[in-house]
């Protein structure tokens, strides 16, 4: 027997369907750091196994249980306000971390519901968890001889004031943690498409720049051009295997060492480069196209204006857990250097994608001396592994 619902009774639950689907939106809307952000879906939840967020966890509870005691009439609670601090600071650190460790363990999970939903229900398991301390720690006065009865005749006072001041502290807690994660999603976010811009202006002045070599090297020597596209073709194979932010620092000396070749190609013995490179952990990444800028600032505005040429001196240290990278070259005398001769935007650009990956733990400075310029920069060291 098949049941058949009225057509307008099946129009009836779609139109309900729809309004249900858009409260919800509303609702969400309003309630929500971050409304409708779409990239804050994948993980609405903070970290709740976090050390940060476990110690602001437990001094809100232990700040609880204080006021609670100052609050309190003293014809509620026992003569002792010490002894009465200790016992709501316990159960108060039972409920706080009990509820953080519920948060920690089922984050991966409520991250795959809609936002409202996954909010809604990590405010029922600490509920649930507030309501599984309190029912604990009755039968733990019971058991102590404390109470007459695990369920003493103020049983339900006790559920309801537990649960209310559950309520509220949780509800204020839950919305202060995800407009901190939704803050802090959104800078990152917005460094990473910064550091984004920041990188996809390297790779074109890269290409542009091994052009006007072969460009060059058409005119003056004919014979090396095809040597030099040879090398220009493994250099961008080895560029665009690199989609990653950080790359191993052997991938990027590797990349470094290809465009010298180039560089000698053109220049012949005007140029000439000294390494001196530690040990480094296997694993160890630095920012993509670090190093090669900075050796194609010392070629454009050092060996270039030098008749003689000259060399420049590469070195890459690990010390104390930071990368350091320095490079020197020679420079014009002050009175014969020209516009040309002044490092342009390049370190620029590595200065602000530096900025950008690690903010104020990397650092690119300059020195000049006469007849010689250093810059410097030093990074946190990521990765590890001999």
């Amino acid at each position: 027997m098949n049941l058949q619902l009225p057509a307008g009774f099946s129009q009836l639950l779609g139109a309900l369907k729809h309004r249900a689907a858009r409260a919800e939106h509303e609702l969400e809307q309003r309630l929500l750091p971050g409304g409708g952000d779409a990239a804050l879906e994948t993980d609405f939840l903070p970290d709740f196994c976090r050390g940060e967020v476990v110690f602001n966890v437990a001094v809100v509870a232990e700040l609880l249980a204080l006021v609670i005691v100052l609050v309190m009439p003293r014809d509620f609670l026992t003569p002792s306000a010490g002894q009465d601090l200790l016992v709501i600071s316990l159960f108060a650190q039972w409920v706080a971390l009990g509820g953080t460790a519920t948060l920690c363990y089922t984050r991966r999970i409520l991250n795959r519901l809609p936002r409202l939903r996954a909010l809604v229900a990590a405010f029922l398991l600490l509920l649930a968890v507030t309501f599984l301390v309190s029912e604990l720690a009755l039968w733990l006065l019971w058991g102590m001889g404390k109470v007459s009865s695990p369920h003493p005749e103020w049983y339900a006072n006790f559920h309801i004031l537990t649960l209310t001041l559950s309520a509220l502290v949780n509800g204020m807690l839950l919305r202060l943690f995800l407009a901190k994660h939704a803050l802090t999603r959104h800078i990152a976010a917005e460094a990473h498409a910064k550091l984004l811009a920041l990188q996809s202006r390297i790779r074109p002045h890269f290409v542009f720049n091994s052009l006007n070599i072969i460009a060059a090297l058409t005119r003056s020597a004919p014979e090396k051009a095809e040597a030099a596209l040879e090398d220009i073709a493994d250099l961008f194979r080895m560029m665009l295997s690199q989609d990653d932010m950080l790359v191993p620092v052997r991938n990027e000396i590797d990349v470094t060492k290809k465009y010298i070749a180039l560089e000698t190609l053109r220049l012949d013995n005007r140029l000439r480069v000294e390494w001196d490179v530690g040990t480094f952990p296997r694993k160890a990444a630095i920012p993509v196209l670090t190093l090669q800028p900075l050796i194609e600032n010392a070629i454009r505005h050092g060996i270039e204006s030098l008749p003689e040429g000259g060399t420049v001196r590469v070195r890459l240290q690990e010390m104390n857990g930071r990368i350091h990278i320095e490079v020197t070259n020679p420079r014009p005398a002050v009175r014969a250097r020209t516009a040309r001769d002044v490092p342009g935007q390049s370190l620029e650009n590595i200065r602000q994608r530096l900025r950008a990956q690690y903010g104020d733990a990397a650092l690119l400075h300059t020195q000049e001396e006469i007849g010689r310029y250093t810059v410097t920069v030093v990074l946190p060291l990521r990765g590890g592994d001999v």
